[in-house]
């Protein structure tokens, strides 16, 4: 069901029905208070229809699905069946307008209109079906998505787009809703994480026992430090990276190749841990997996597995020297 702006009206909706049911929530409070009730499910009360209906739109089309609003009264709903948008007046229930969608629509999108106050002039169609949309390229193509002004008496169709995945509902706000408050760094200086450090000069590989944390920077293009030696077979490595970049949109990628878990994605002035286990002697790489600049191919590192219980001491640098030299 859905909810119109003002709440008194709630519209039921069935993908095999051939019309469009309109609840009124005064009617259904009143119907429960004067307990007006047609039997039960499971112990729970089922109301009478006529005694909440509001009204039906008929031979809207076949197959109403979702219905949202727009700020004048009418609302717009999607038919799965008969592969089109129908705007329709609520209080007369009286059909304005239709619009073909190309192909068996599921739900749809106005900017606000699932709110108390619509300010969206566009729809969204999003059809589940696409065939003849776009140009074949190969047995799976994306699902199709339209986009609709609804400013005028008659709806326009503007746009046909790709979408990736069985389109399921959404939402629009406007853009300044979200800009103004967007995050674009975080101050390094702020950085209050634990296993942060603010500086190449303080890179350092520390063990604990079984477990050696790395605390790494990385910056364009490289990590410090970027050398490491003395971690051993069955050692629990802690690589604490905190990115030292403070420009807009340069996070950076790290992953060590053999991690059976997910690598990561730090933006400019956090710190993030990413834990692995080595379980081969050899000499292995991290590298950054998110261009940032004409050098991202040698943002890269070593890092030697030395067998159990040897006398391989740690050791790190950056191009062969010590941090801070």
């Amino acid at each position: 069901c859905d909810v119109d702006p003002t709440g008194e009206y709630i519209v039921g909706s069935g993908k095999l029905a051939a019309s469009i049911t309109v609840h009124s929530y005064t009617k259904m409070m009143a119907a429960i208070e004067n307990k007006k009730f047609d039997g039960d499910a499971y112990g729970i009360p089922i109301l009478k229809y006529e005694a909440v209906l509001a009204g039906t739109v008929v031979q809207p089309g076949l197959g109403p699905l979702h219905t949202e609003f727009d700020a004048n009264g009418n609302a717009y709903t999607s038919f799965f069946i008969s592969s089109e948008v129908v705007k329709w007046k609520l209080g007369t229930w009286e059909v304005l307008d239709r619009q073909p969608v190309f192909y068996s629509i599921g739900h749809l999108m106005i900017p606000g209109g699932n709110s108390r106050k619509p300010f969206g002039k566009y729809l969204v169609a999003m059809n589940k079906i696409t065939k003849d949309r776009f140009l074949p390229t190969g047995p799976e193509v994306s699902q199709s998505a339209q986009l609709f002004d609804i400013s005028g008496d008659k709806m326009q169709l503007l746009l046909d787009f790709p979408t990736i995945g069985e389109p399921h509902y959404a939402a629009g706000i406007p853009a300044e809703k979200i800009m103004a408050n967007s995050q674009k760094i975080y101050k390094l200086e702020e950085n209050k994480h634990t296993n942060a450090i603010k500086g190449e000069s303080e890179g350092k590989v520390v063990r604990k026992g079984n477990e050696v944390h790395v605390y790494m920077t990385m910056i364009r293009s490289h990590f410090a430090p970027d050398n490491i030696e003395g971690v051993q077979v069955g050692d629990k490595v802690f690589f604490h990276v905190t990115n030292l970049e403070q420009d807009y949109d340069v996070p950076h990628g790290f992953a060590v190749l053999g991690n059976n878990n997910s690598e990561l994605l730090i933006m400019p002035g956090r710190t993030t841990t990413l834990v692995w286990e080595p379980k081969e002697v050899g000499v292995w790489p991290f590298y950054c997996t998110d261009f940032c600049s004409a050098l991202h191919q040698e943002m890269q590192g070593y890092i030697r597995i030395s067998p159990k219980n040897s006398n391989v001491p740690i050791s790190y640098t950056l191009d062969g020297d010590k941090l801070g030299k």
